[in-house]
């Protein structure tokens, strides 16, 4: 067992969530320092960009949800009811939230997804996996795409 000495080291499995915010602080507040990207994301949220799909009931049927920060997209969810999917309402929510995005100053997008969901579907769009993560979980991978905008 290694020695923190004079140190006291407590292992958990239990969150103490004001542990975890007091680590976060000093990361954060180096950051602030380093990257004006990141002092200026803190001051200035990211711009949240979400199109829902409603049916007549207005129950959500669908949709993306999204924000626009640092000249990118970055798209959080996209989900169709499965009557809805390969009927084009996909494709179209990813257009108008790319032209929202280009609108607003962004130079590309980046999503993640697993191997098991849509890589093949943004790949159609444009989008080219960026990096990997294998057997997460085990069996399945999980994938960062980008697409850039032409400018």
């Amino acid at each position: 067992m290694m020695s923190f000495n004079p140190y006291h080291l407590v292992q958990t499995d239990i969150a103490v969530e004001a542990d975890r915010a007091f680590l976060k602080m000093p990361l954060k507040s180096f950051n602030n320092v380093v990257s004006p990207h990141h002092l200026h994301v803190r001051t200035n949220p990211p711009r949240p960009l979400d199109l829902i799909l409603h049916d007549e009931a207005q129950q959500i049927v669908g949709g993306l949800a999204a924000s626009t920060y640092w000249s990118c997209l970055d798209i959080d969810d996209l989900w169709l009811h499965e009557d809805l999917r390969q009927r084009g309402y996909g494709r179209q929510l990813l257009a108008l939230a790319e032209q929202e995005a280009q609108a607003r100053g962004c130079h590309y997008a980046w999503l993640s997804t697993f191997s098991f969901q849509a890589r093949g579907f943004y790949e159609k769009f444009g989008y080219r996996v960026i990096g990997q993560l294998t057997d997460y979980p085990p069996g399945a991978t999980y994938f960062w795409l980008r697409k850039d905008f032409e400018v």
